[in-house]
């Protein structure tokens, strides 16, 4: 009886402390499928040929994402809220198109087929011509005076100005970004092409040593 006894109380100590090491592995666990893919993104990103275009697209669209948001609140009943509101939609799709750069090309061929005949970024180039678009409108809302109508913040016109100049300094330093990115991947893609041709003699050289000998039954190998 005693045993039986014993036998349960260290089943249930034992199912007691199996289950405390799950919970507490459980936080590590998830942090860990978070992190993992986070940092295989970064590295991927950062090894890229587009690396120095998707460091400008930070740089320049996450201000203007944080000025949108400082005036969210007002929405509509401002103009010049409205005009930042949209203007984070833009800046987003500019970040998320820099990273689908960064992470799809990996070779000159690569980045020359997702530029000229992929789907999403023959999307992008018209949401670009939109984002212009709406820079252009936001100027002459500036100029006019209009970033200030209904119920805005007192600090609509300068969020609005920083918001444009961050766009504008994208749209110049992000179209050089983007063609010395091109360049490196251009460079770095006939950098392959040679260092393949280069071994493929020597392959070649070492098939035919290869071809050249045949096994005989009595052992060794012996050159035809």
């Amino acid at each position: 009886m005693a045993a039986i006894l014993c036998q349960s109380i260290s089943s249930l100590c034992s199912s007691l402390c199996s289950g405390c090491g799950q919970l507490c592995k459980l936080p590590c666990t998830m942090c860990s499928t978070i992190c993992k893919p986070l940092c295989e993104g970064i590295k991927t990103v950062c090894t890229s040929h587009f690396c120095i275009y998707t460091s400008l697209a930070l740089g320049l669209n996450i201000p203007p994402i944080i000025f949108g948001l400082q005036s969210l609140a007002y929405g509509s009943a401002c103009k010049g809220s409205l005009w930042l509101v949209m203007n984070i939609l833009f800046c987003v799709a500019h970040v998320v198109a820099a990273f689908y750069l960064a992470t799809r090309t990996t070779t000159w061929n690569e980045t020359l087929q997702t530029l000229c005949y992929d789907p999403w970024i023959a999307a992008y180039i018209l949401v670009c011509i939109a984002s212009f678009i709406w820079l252009c409108i936001g100027m002459d809302w500036a100029v006019g005076g209009e970033m200030e109508n209904g119920n805005c913040p007192q600090n609509i016109q300068s969020l609005s100005y920083n918001s444009m100049y961050c766009g504008y300094a994208f749209f110049g330093l992000g179209c050089s970004a983007l063609f010395i990115s091109m360049a490196i991947s251009m460079c770095m893609g006939r950098r392959e092409t040679n260092t393949q041709q280069q071994q493929q003699p020597q392959q070649q050289q070492q098939q035919q040593n290869k071809m050249g000998y045949v096994a005989f039954p009595s052992g060794g190998y012996n050159k035809v």
